[in-house]
């Protein structure tokens, strides 16, 4: 206990309690109060740890919306996520938490809270998606106020996800991959677009090599080692908002208008084999070019945007029309994966190539396409006598 006590000059004796509370922006100070008896102060001061239970007492009054946790969050968000997640946390918090959960008090905001808050956005009619962004968001901001002392226990990360969020996560990952010789008459449709070759290079590099389109687009010819076979994937770049671009960046991004260069996803830089149908193709298209030039640009010279690709290709039409309506471009990415995996490529060898942790990561990108399927028919019904 700290309860002390003081005579002031007319005589009078007092007992003052007092305790620290830890604010969500500043250093933490004390909360005083005068007492008749000592007695009095004490049982305040019990009555104020217990109300608070361990967490800060300012946070324990305070409503979410007031608390300041969002700005003590945010530049550890930047720094740990990249741009375009960020941008996802940020309009999770602001148009999801914040209008439905900004007036609970934080001390008091349970796992029951968070979850009523899952199933409203869910009933307002948001997409799963975005429920669990603005989950995620929330979980975010309360786990930095939990490593700094703030709370003891992070509701967020121990509510349940929303009814449908692990389906549609996994809906969302399954898709279509393509065979190599769908990947083939793909890339021969995009070829013969009038200035098509380098929008098909592009996805034919994507679907053989397993690169992600912030990847490729960022690739430059220095990366391109036609000696040893390989390509070195050092650097990404996301479009994101302009009101994210104008904001600063963590150490390791650069920003150029609205797009956001840095490292690649895993954060670290990789070695993947250059597949040997398109060394003669690449080599044409980046020779006599300067090292620190793009491989794939527009004809402005500038980054191929995703959006510039699907608009030339006509990608939505043109996939619908080959026979996989719904093919995205990011379904590449497990096409490279699916064939790599057919060929007989060791999982943990594709798990490097493709940049992944962990190897479960890679088999979510691991998809049977048609043909495996039906070979997989066929020698079930040889092996059935069928």
């Amino acid at each position: 206990m700290s309860v002390t006590k003081r005579v002031y000059p007319d005589g009078r004796t007092v007992w003052r309690g007092r305790v620290w509370i830890v604010p969500p922006l500043g250093p933490r100070r004390q909360l005083e109060k005068e007492f008749q008896t000592r007695r009095a102060a004490e049982s305040w001061e019990r009555e104020q740890r217990q109300t608070a239970r361990g967490k800060s007492i300012d946070l324990e009054r305070t409503v979410l919306a007031e608390s300041g946790l969002w700005e003590r969050a945010e530049p550890v968000l930047r720094a740990r996520l990249s741009p375009k997640t960020f941008d996802h946390y940020r309009r999770g918090w602001r148009n999801r938490v914040l209008p439905t959960l900004g007036t609970v008090k934080v001390g008091r905001l349970s796992v029951g809270d968070v979850e009523r808050a899952q199933a409203l956005w869910a009933a307002e009619g948001a997409k799963p998606s975005t429920v669990r962004q603005a989950r995620l968001a929330l979980s975010a901001v309360l786990t930095v106020a939990v490593r700094d002392g703030l709370l003891p226990s992070n509701p967020a990360r121990i509510a349940s996800r929303p009814p449908g969020d692990v389906q549609a996560r996994r809906d969302r990952k399954v898709g279509q991959t393509l065979t190599p010789a769908d990947l083939a008459l793909l890339v021969e449709s995009i070829r013969v677009i009038p200035l098509g070759v380098t929008y098909a290079l592009m996805v034919d590099l994507m679907g053989s090599a397993g690169l992600r389109y912030g990847e490729a687009a960022g690739l430059q010819v220095g990366d391109v080692d036609f000696i040893r076979g390989v390509i070195v994937v050092q650097r990404q770049v996301t479009e994101v908002t302009l009101d994210e671009a104008e904001t600063v960046l963590p150490a390791g991004r650069w920003r150029d208008g609205n797009l956001v260069w840095g490292r690649p996803k895993s954060g670290l830089s990789r070695v993947v084999p250059l597949p040997r149908h398109l060394v003669d193709p690449l080599r044409e298209l980046t020779a006599g070019r300067a090292r620190d030039a793009l491989v794939f640009e527009s004809r402005r010279g500038k980054v191929l945007r995703p959006n510039v690709l699907k608009r030339k290709v006509g990608w939505p039409v043109l996939v619908a029309r080959l026979g996989y309506p719904g093919f995205r471009v990011h379904d590449l990415r497990a096409t490279a994966a699916t064939n790599l995996l057919a060929a007989g490529v060791p999982v943990h060898v594709v798990r490097d190539i493709l940049g992944h942790h962990d190897i479960a990561v890679t088999n979510l990108y691991a998809r049977p396409h048609d043909d495996a399927l039906n070979l997989a028919a066929a020698a079930l019904a040889q092996y059935a006598g069928q």
